[in-house]
């Protein structure tokens, strides 16, 4: 962008330099047709022919893995396939009659298994089929089924935009897997993502290093932290900035397609003694995993899917014990990674924070507390919508109009509506 369109920018705010560069869209109801708008200024490159399909090589997934991978841990140690697994596993919705979860004796694997709690346990889930599936593989796997779950912590507060989840795996033969759960479909967890281009710490990452802290004084050997998503994110800043004792114990943090941070983060001294045991794994068409990441210091793995839809892990390639690398990030990936990075270059943490503030006041007039009571009840919720956009500035329409596109794709997962 030209220096004269930089400071025209400044002038009439982030949202009006934005709209400059982004398409116009057409908000759309479920069942319309789900095509882009056609490339032109600022419009990301398209990738020609059909849709990838999945390598033909004869490789797995997470899944397979823990389903046929049955050393235990005494044999060979933990690796980033088996982090996944834990890492998806903090995603389950536990009853509130395992109460043992809850304590840091923890609970046995195999005390999850209550097939009346299987609707709201998997319900969030990007594949609910697939998570029972790993809870049943895990519960029969010499590896897996002796861990015990335990330090179960959440918390959502619409008042401060916080979404905040954490279960600790405790490991056969001691030490432990700090999980923290990645974005829900609430309203408040996907706010709390958006925010952490304006705000550090958003509050799960306060919560995250505080939770790291007291596990590790209830839980004694090595430390394994990590998640999927803004789980990831949870766990990096967490192992940068908890205690120097606990820090010293951490064997290995991992990152499975986590948004990352910012310069002046990266440059921090707790940071720096941990860069070197961070784990970061990316899809190769991933979108998540590289805000705010310019480093790029991840694996990329082959992934099926297209898209936003690869930063579900069940399409991960995993060949025996390891992720299968693929050559590099997709086209569109590279393009989404290198917009955002001149976004977050160009716009002061006020100015974005001020376009959040106005994407979730339009979010915010549905009355829904989750992404699908606004897909459920879209008949209502749309126009709710269309009127609050329609309010707008010209040059805020533009853009916020194109982000709930893309959100109406990306987050309703939720099968269970609350």
């Amino acid at each position: 962008m030209a220096d004269d369109e930089v400071r025209r920018g400044q002038a009439d705010g982030v949202l009006g330099t934005l709209a400059a560069r982004i398409p116009r869209p057409r908000l759309k109801a479920p069942g319309d047709s789900a095509a882009d708008a056609g490339p032109g200024d600022g419009a990301a490159p398209r990738e020609s022919g059909p849709a990838p399909a999945p390598s033909s090589r004869r490789t797995g997934t997470f899944l397979t893995y823990a389903q046929s991978r049955l050393d235990p841990f005494s044999d060979r140690p933990l690796c980033a396939v088996d982090s996944l697994v834990f890492s998806w596993l903090s995603y389950f919705r536990l009853s509130g009659d395992l109460r043992a979860a809850r304590g840091w004796e923890g609970a046995a694997m195999h005390e999850l298994l209550r097939a009346e709690d299987f609707g709201p346990m998997f319900g969030t889930s990007w594949d609910p089929d697939g998570s029972r599936e790993l809870l049943f593989a895990v519960c029969a796997s010499p590896r897996f089924r002796a861990a015990r779950v335990a330090g179960l912590a959440f918390k959502t507060d619409r008042a401060t935009s916080e979404q905040f989840a954490a279960m600790t795996f405790l490991l056969p033969g001691g030490g432990a897997y700090v999980a923290f759960r990645g974005t829900d479909s609430t309203l408040v967890g996907w706010r709390e993502d958006f925010n952490m281009a304006s705000q550090l710490p958003v509050p799960s990452q306060a919560e995250a290093r505080a939770y790291l802290d007291r596990a590790a004084r209830a839980v004694p050997g090595p430390l394994y932290v990590g998640g999927h998503s803004k789980g990831g994110n949870l766990a990096v800043y967490a192992a940068a900035l908890c205690e120097p004792e606990v820090q010293g114990r951490i064997v290995r943090v991992f990152s499975h397609d986590g948004p990352g941070f910012d310069r002046s983060f990266l440059a921090c001294e707790g940071y720096g003694r941990i860069r070197d045991r961070v784990d970061k794994t990316v899809p190769k068409s991933s979108i998540i995993g590289l805000i705010m990441d310019e480093e790029h210091e991840f694996t990329v793995v082959e992934s099926g899917g297209v898209s936003v839809m690869q930063h579900n892990p069940f399409l991960w390639e995993v060949e025996g014990c390891a992720f299968v690398r693929a050559s590099g990030l997709s086209a569109s990936s590279r393009y989404f990674g290198s917009t955002l990075a001149a976004w977050m270059d160009r716009f002061t943490p006020e100015e974005r924070g001020q376009f959040v503030d106005t994407l979730f006041d339009v979010l915010g007039v549905t009355g829904a507390s989750r992404f699908a009571d606004i897909r459920g009840d879209w008949r209502a919720s749309l126009p709710a919508m269309r009127a609050a956009v329609d309010e707008l500035p010209d040059e805020q329409r533009a853009v916020v109009g194109d982000v709930l596109r893309a959100l109406a794709r990306v987050a309703t997962i939720d099968r269970v509506l609350k």
